[in-house]
């Protein structure tokens, strides 16, 4: 059953039992509290009757009665002057006078009786319903048994008419109840059928899927959440998407950077083997053989480094920023120099945490990629600055080279993705280096963030958490 019918049915089902048991308390109420006060008007008029009977006893004497039970006098002119239907029976039970039907019995009555005692009870007669009162009119010698009857079938059918009409009110309030509960029902779950319809096309692989949000309940809340859920999904799919890419590409690029030094070494192996060549030849296939030989173990220590990186923890230790950069850029005077590149290196003075061997790989990897490139002039430079409340050490290294094209630069750090292939393999490049260096960024608590127009060089900014001095 579906949330809206349970609703439905659960509602309709709890205040149906409630208005029944209301009404029935109500009727109830309302029949016992006619019936009291008819039981108390029966007892006035019993009172009453009692009164003219014993009047009558004063006035008449004892024989009168005598003689009515033997039928000498009519006494029926004294019930005339009495209330409701009344029956007089004498002490031996016989009937002196009735004013109900002929038929009617009277003995249960009679046995009921006790003196200074009135007696109610109710009696079909021909099908109605009467209230009959009992008791005991004794005056000297004589007794006589005074039945007095009211009539209560009105009650009774003044009864019937409010069920019925009851009847009628409850049928048109479950009627427009389970249409107000419907319509209720339908608003409150669309947005429930919504994040159903929501979660299907999601579960289908339609990740953009999102739902409306409107209001401020629950329900709203519950959408809020799970559009959220659904962005954080559709983030992840993405990221898994583009890891699984970037593995395809990583197997592809990995086996095609070791089928080229592969083909050569190969090459001129089996020419070496099979020919007689010249000394001169020899060397220079020999030369090929270790150069691509070369080239490959790089490419195994580099790859090793990144596996290294992923599994390790290491320990930053702080190093003032002044004598930090002094060492790297003696470190790498002599191949500036070699290369023609003029370096020029400023960097405002603070204490930063940094792996010694790891940071000084990031260096040179960065200034080795700008070398690359074809850059001929590159400046370093480092500045103290605030980022949300927290000082940062912004080191930059920017250079004069072919730049990076804008839509390349999300990927540049992709482990053998090159900008230009053709370039990058003269170079002997692999497109691990600037991978390797994000890596290390990552482990410092940072990221490399690239800039460049494709065509006026490069800039690439790391920045660290630091302390002035």
């Amino acid at each position: 059953m579906k949330l809206g019918a349970k609703i439905i049915v659960s509602i309709m089902i709890f205040f149906s039992v409630m208005f029944l048991f209301g009404g029935y308390v109500l009727i109830s109420y309302f029949y016992e509290v006619t019936m009291e006060r008819e039981v108390e008007g029966a007892i006035e008029q019993y009172q009453y009757n009692k009164f003219v009977v014993q009047a009558n006893l004063i006035t008449r004497g004892e024989d009168w009665f005598k003689g009515a039970a033997d039928g000498q006098y009519d006494i029926s002119s004294m019930a005339s002057d009495m209330n409701g239907t009344v029956a007089f029976l004498a002490a031996d039970g016989s009937v002196l006078f009735s004013g109900f039907p002929a038929k009617t019995e009277l003995s249960v009555l009679f046995s009921e009786a006790e003196q200074d005692m009135v007696n109610y009870r109710f009696m079909k007669i021909n099908n109605r319903t009467f209230l009959l009162t009992t008791g005991i009119v004794a005056h000297g010698e004589i007794s006589v048994y005074l039945i007095t009857g009211v009539d209560v079938e009105k009650i009774q059918d003044q009864q019937a008419q409010i069920i019925r009409k009851f009847g009628v009110v409850y049928v048109a309030a479950v009627g427009i109840g389970i249409f107000l509960i419907f319509c209720i029902s339908f608003f409150i779950t669309r947005p429930i059928k919504q994040l159903t319809a929501a979660t299907k096309e999601i579960a289908e692989g339609n990740y953009g899927e999102r739902v409306a949000e409107s209001g401020s309940d629950e329900v709203s809340q519950l959408a809020g959440n799970f559009n959220r859920m659904a962005e954080a999904v559709d983030e992840k799919v993405q990221e898994l998407s583009d890891s699984a890419r970037q593995k395809e590409d990583f197997v592809a690029n990995f086996a095609h950077e070791l089928k080229t030094p592969l083909t050569s070494i190969i090459g001129y192996a089996d020419r070496i083997y099979k020919k007689e060549l010249p000394r001169e030849e020899q060397k220079k296939a020999a030369w090929y053989i270790w150069n691509e030989g070369m080239r490959l173990e790089a490419l195994s220590l580099k790859l090793m480094d990144l596996t290294i990186l992923n599994h390790k923890d290491f320990c930053l230790q702080e190093v003032k920023t002044d004598i930090l950069f002094q060492e790297l850029t003696a470190d790498v005077e002599y191949l500036m120099d070699t290369k023609g590149v003029l370096l020029d290196c400023t960097v405002e003075l603070a204490c930063i945490e940094v792996e010694y061997d790891l940071f000084k790989t990031l260096f040179l990897n960065l200034l080795d990629n700008a070398i690359k490139a074809g850059a001929k002039h590159i400046q370093v430079t480092g500045i103290v600055e605030k980022r949300a409340e927290v000082t940062c050490f912004t080191m930059q290294v920017k250079d004069d080279g072919n730049g990076i094209p804008r839509q390349e630069i999300k990927r540049i750090t992709e482990a053998f993705y090159m900008v230009d292939k053709s370039r990058s393999r003269k170079q002997h490049g692999a497109g691990i280096g600037l991978a390797l260096s994000d890596k290390i960024a990552q482990i410092h608590g940072s990221r490399l963030e690239f800039e460049s127009d494709g065509r006026n060089g490069t800039s690439v900014r790391l920045c660290l958490k630091c302390r002035g001095d």
